[in-house]
Order: structure tokens, then C-alpha cells, then sequence
């Protein structure tokens, strides 16, 4: 590495180092120093090299360093259910992708007749079609699948990379796929951690059914605020968007004919799947040995069962979705292994035997208390939405959600169940910098889009998004858990 790279690590480093050898800081424990130290480091090895071989990295420091034993540790991070329910959820979104019913889907959207001769409808049906398919696919997965229709459609009617239509579009494909994060717990991983340590620390289980409830309404604001900034504000020329794009459009959807029984079989596989997920949360009056017997089994097994099934399930002797699709196709990795290290973070960080609590309580506990709680609530989520637009969302969330959640319950201010659930809704929404999510990162990386262009534009919506989640999902989802 040149020698500016090393100056992120070299701090990482420095810091754990400090922490490690100096004597506890009241009211930090021993422990406590040492888990200080290590999440700091943590926090900027994500923010400096990346997420994937420094998760590994601090799943390894909590045994080195004597925090847990190795069992313990691997319990907690990859041993963790929701490891398992995420490699389930990636396996199924593949079938859907692998299949072509993702790609169907889109075009479905986008051949509809009132679309015919008018860009801004077809446009918006487009997004509208990836909104909806990334509340139940990776958003990686669905990025790409829209990318891949996108793409040569722009071609063909002679847009080049850099035009500010193009540029547009394949933005709007990393933003629509991005809005949909906060719908659903499928396939993103910060929706379903959240949920787990609401759990924990609240003993309150949300249920996907409840989750969707205040989720996919704060998706579909969104989605609007995301059309409304390119028709008013990006302005593009649409005048190349005329009945030639319709007759395109309809050609390649023509040319995938009638819906194939691979396509059926995996849709259908994955539809069994979520009613497996959404029954213990709403028929457990009708149907109680049902639901009593699913909720047992929790998320991750039906997840996993259905992946597998799609690797078992043959058509013209030939899989729905191979081993190998799932594992590499399918299998975002370096989010993988950073929700393990999270989880481990989180089993630790807020023990009592650590300080930290107190730490934390002692230092934000008077800013609660001293202003009125929306003025608090804004700032948390302000917080979490700006550092969201410049690294990870799931590291983002952990760190707001660890600071401020705890405060909140010292102070005895507020719903903090609808708070955390807010705060991880809101971290989903990043659409400033490659280095804030795997969508604006593959757009910036196709070159059709310059960080330049994403970052005028997206940094434009990180005030409207805090508020929005502010004063409207924060009271929706304390009605919902109240």
C-alpha cells in the first residue's frame, strides 16, 4: 500500500492499542477498555479499508484479547441466526434473478399502456418496479437486474456515459433499489438485526407483518421524493424518450414469451416462504398450532429450506438456482461477515459489567433531558441518515442505535422501540457516495455515473429524508408499538 493508505489503518491500530494498554476510565470496566478499543478500531478500519476482512478481524479480537472465549464468540457473530436467515434470503432472491422472473417483473412495469408515449410515467414505473422488487431482493441483486435492462436500452437510443438522462436513470436505478431497503426485513440485514435487538433489550418481538406496516408506506415516500428531485430539481432532456422506447421496451419483453415453470416454481417457492414468515404475526388466533409451530422454527429455517429446495427442484433436468449460483451469484459476503461482527459488537457492548452504559448515559442522558424529545429524536436521526451517506448503513445504525437508544431509556423519554425501529429504517438511505452502499457503488463503477453527479444530487435528500422520518415514521411506528 502507498503510505496514505496506511494512515486509516495505522490509526485503527493505534487507538485498540491505547485502549488496550491504558488503565479503565471511569466508569469503564477493564473489559470495557477493551471493548471500547476494539470497536473504535472497527469503526475505522470499515471506514478506511472496508467491510469485509476487518469484520473477520474483530470477530477474532474479542477471543484474542480474552472479551469471550472463541465459543462464545463465534456463537454470537457467526453462529448468530440471522447469519443463517441472510444466506437463506440471498439463495431465494438469486432463483428469482437466475430464473428471469425478476427481469419479467420489471418489464411487466414498464409495458403497462398508459406508459406509451409519456418518459416521466415511464420512468417512474421503472423505479417503481425496482422499489418493489428490492423489498424482497438484496438490493445488490435487484441493481444488477435493472442495470442489465437499462443498460442497452440507453444504447439504443443513443445516449453515451456521461449524458445527464443516462446519468439520471442508472442513479435512479442505485436510489429506487436503495428506498426499498426499509419496506421489508427480507434480505436486509439491518431491518432483521434491528428486530433482534429490540428483542433483547425490550423483550418485544416485531413481526414482519408489523415491520411492513410503518416500512413500505416510509419506502414509497421515498420512491415519490426520489421522482419528484428529477423532475423538479435534475431536469433532464427526455426528448429522446418517444414511442421508440415503448416499441424497445415491448420487443425484449416479447421476447421472453410466457412465463416459464422455472419461473413459476421459484416464485412460488419464495411466496410459500413469506407466508411462513407473516403467519405467526397474523393468523395466530385462526390457525395456532400453525403459528405456534412456525414461530418456533423462527426465520431462518424456512429461509433455508426454501434455498435449498430451489437447488433440488429440477426443470429439463437442470436446477432452479445451482450451489454454486447461490454461494457466488447470490451471496453478498462482505455484508455477511460485517453483520456477524456486529452481532458479536452488540452481545457485548452493552453489558453492564463493561462501563460502557453508564459511560454513555452520563454523557448524552443531559442533552435528553435537556431539550424537548423531537429535538433529541431529530438529531439521532439526522445523525444516522448523514453517516449512512458516507459508510455502511448497518455500521451506521449499530453505532446511533448504541449511543442513543440506552440514553433515551435512562432519560425515560419516548417510545425507544418505535426510536430504534426509526433509526434503522432511516439508515437504509444512502445515496451521496460510492462508499455508502454496494448500489451507488456498482452505478459510480459502471461509469455511467460520476461521483460528482450522485453527490450534487444525493446529498439534496438527507434533510427531507430526517424529517420525514422524524415526524412521520417515528409517531406511525409509536402507534404501531405503543
Amino acid at each position: 500500500m502507498r503510505g496514505s493508505q496506511w494512515i486509516g489503518p495505522g490509526i485503527g491500530l493505534v487507538l485498540l492499542l491505547v485502549f488496550l494498554l491504558l488503565p479503565p476510565i471511569e466508569p469503564l470496566t477493564p473489559v470495557g477498555m477493551k471493548v471500547v478499543g476494539i470497536f473504535l478500531a472497527t469503526i475505522i478500519w470499515w471506514g478506511t479499508i472496508g467491510i469485509h476482512y476487518p469484520s473477520i478481524l474483530c470477530i477474532a479480537l474479542f477471543a484474542l484479547t480474552g472479551v469471550m472465549t472463541a465459543k462464545e464468540v463465534f456463537a454470537a457473530s457467526m453462529g448468530n441466526w440471522i447469519v443463517l436467515f441472510l444466506i437463506g434470503c440471498f439463495g431465494l432472491s438469486e432463483g428469482l434473478r437466475v430464473t428471469g422472473f425478476s427481469r419479467r417483473f420489471a418489464l411487466w412495469f414498464m409495458t403497462r399502456p398508459f406508459v406509451a408515449g409519456r418518459p416521466w410515467m415511464l420512468l417512474a414505473m421503472f423505479l417503481l418496479a425496482c422499489t418493489l422488487l428490492g423489498a424482497v431482493m438484496s438490493s445488490t441483486a435487484t441493481c444488477i437486474v435493472f442495470m442489465a435492462i437499462a443498460a442497452p436500452m440507453l444504447e439504443t437510443l443513443g445516449y453515451k456515459k456521461g449524458d445527464a438522462f443516462a446519468a439520471m436513470v442508472m442513479m435512479g436505478i442505485a436510489w429506487a433499489a436503495t428506498a426499498s431497503l426499509a419496506m421489508t426485513p427480507i434480505a436486509h440485514a439491518g431491518n432483521v438485526m434491528m428486530m433482534e435487538w429490540i428483542r433483547g433489550d425490550f423483550d418485544y418481538n416485531i413481526s414482519f407483518a408489523q415491520w411492513m406496516i410503518f416500512g413500505i408506506p416510509m419506502g414509497l415516500l421515498v420512491y415519490l421524493m426520489i421522482i419528484g428531485l428529477f423532475r423538479y430539481v435534475v431536469r433532464p432532456d427526455v426528448t429522446k424518450i418517444t414511442g421508440m422506447t415503448t416499441e424497445y421496451i415491448r420487443e425484449v419483453a416479447g421476447k421472453m414469451g410466457a412465463m416459464k415453470s422455472e419461473e413459476k416454481l421459484a416464485l412460488g417457492v419464495f411466496l410459500v416462504v413469506v407466508v411462513c414468515w407473516m403467519l405467526p404475526g397474523i393468523a395466530g388466533n385462526i390457525l395456532p398450532g400453525v403459528s405456534d409451530y412456525l414461530d418456533k422454527l423462527g426465520y431462518a429455517i424456512p429461509a433455508l429450506v426454501g434455498a435449498s429446495l430451489l437447488c433440488v427442484i429440477r426443470v429439463k433436468n437442470q436446477p432452479l438456482l445451482t450451489f454454486h449460483q447461490w454461494m457466488t451469484g447470490g451471496m453478498e459476503w462482505g455484508s455477511t461477515i460485517l453483520v456477524a461482527a456486529i452481532m458479536a459488537i452488540g452481545s457485548v457492548i452493552g453489558k453492564p459489567e463493561t462501563g460502557i452504559p453508564q459511560l454513555l448515559t452520563n454523557i448524552f442522558q443531559p442533552v435528553a433531558m435537556g431539550v424537548p424529545f423531537y429535538i433529541f429524536l431529530l438529531i439521532s436521526i439526522f445523525w444516522v441518515v448523514l453517516q449512512t451517506n458516507v459508510m455502511s448503513n448497518i455500521v451506521s445504525m449499530t453505532l446511533v442505535y448504541t449511543i442513543m437508544v440506552p440514553v433515551a431509556v435512562a432519560a425515560g423519554v419516548g417510545n425507544q422501540i418505535a426510536l430504534g425501529a426509526t433509526i434503522a429504517a432511516a439508515s437504509n438511505y444512502a445515496f451521496s457516495l460510492p462508499s455508502a452502499t454496494t448500489t451507488t457503488a456498482i452505478v459510480i463503477g459502471s461509469g455511467w455515473v460520476s461521483v460528482g453527479f450522485m453527490g450534487r444530487y444525493g446529498v439534496i435528500l438527507i434533510l427531507p429524508i430526517a424529517l420525514a422520518f422524524t415526524f412521520i415514521c417515528y409517531p406511525f411506528a409509536s402507534l404501531i408499538f405503543g
